[in-house]
């Protein structure tokens, strides 16, 4: 019974850091600028169908 209670505890530590890290990154994680669909200056090419 010790076994499976020393197995338990170090499965939590093991959650719990996991968790840790996971909360960590995404609260210090910066996003990259957000780039707008029209703030290109290359022009873009619609095909066009042809009437037959």
């Amino acid at each position: 019974m010790k076994f499976e209670s020393q197995i338990l505890a170090s499965l939590f530590v093991v959650c719990f850091a996991i968790c840790a890290l996971v909360m960590g990154a995404m609260l210090t994680a910066t996003p990259s600028s957000v780039q707008l669909a029209g703030a290109s200056t290359t022009t873009v090419l619609a095909p066009v169908a042809r009437a037959s």
